[in-house]
């Protein structure tokens, strides 16, 4: 019987993986817009399509299971 990966590949693309680390650092929305120097609106849909591309409920639920499953690591520079 053929043996299967139960762990899918999560695929983002550049801006959504930007969108979700700084969301998993506590972002806001309109933060994030005026990080990226984009609209608020194209910020939630990115975070939409991950929240659709990783199956969970929410963002909370989101952050969580991209932790938990290594498919993102925070690292946030601190200032002196």
């Amino acid at each position: 019987m053929p043996q299967f990966d139960a762990a899918p590949v999560l695929r983002l693309t550049s801006r959504e993986s930007q969108v979700l680390q700084l969301v998993a650092l506590g972002r806001s929305a309109k933060e994030v817009a005026l990080e990226l120097e984009i609209a608020p609106c194209t910020v939630e849909r990115h975070i939409e399509n991950v929240r659709l591309k990783t199956r969970t409920r929410n963002r909370a639920h989101m952050v969580a299971v991209v932790l938990q499953d290594g498919w993102l690591a925070l690292m946030e520079s601190t200032a002196a």
